[in-house]
């Protein structure tokens, strides 16, 4: 009887760790994800990963648009979700700065199917790792 209950508490202690783990925002799942069913080249996939945008053609774009979607940062009306894009740069930089780089990255856009996606990213990357001295 004591077995069973101890069994029952360690598989609801799982559970309760699981789900605190997997609700949080899976960045590398959704970059290997998108990698995978874009089927991006590795070397053009760690550039990407790495900061460098030098490499852009629609396809590559289209994988950013994967990226930034499954992330949670842009739902497919290309609203964006503010809250989830100013938790992950508060990671990185102090509030302030992601509420400037947030503003100066997602304002006036013009919504193109993979383009906006991508320039979005860009902007919030390279503005944040510029930034990143600003830390809290």
């Amino acid at each position: 009887m004591e077995r069973l209950v101890l069994v029952r508490l360690l598989s609801v202690c799982l559970v309760v760790l699981l789900v605190q783990v997997c609700s949080g925002q899976d960045i590398l799942g959704s970059y290997f994800r998108c990698r995978n069913e874009y089927d991006i080249e590795p070397s053009v996939f760690e550039a990407l990963r790495a900061g460098d945008f030098s490499v852009r053609n629609s396809f590559v774009e289209c994988f950013g648009e994967c990226f930034v979607k499954r992330a949670g940062f842009m739902n497919d009306n290309f609203t964006f979700n503010r809250d989830t894009i100013m938790r992950f740069m508060a990671r990185f930089v102090s509030k302030e700065v992601a509420e400037v780089v947030y503003k100066s990255c997602t304002e006036n856009i013009t919504p193109t199917y993979c383009v906006t996606a991508f320039e979005v990213y860009q902007c919030i990357y390279e503005n944040v790792s510029k930034k990143w001295d600003t830390r809290k």
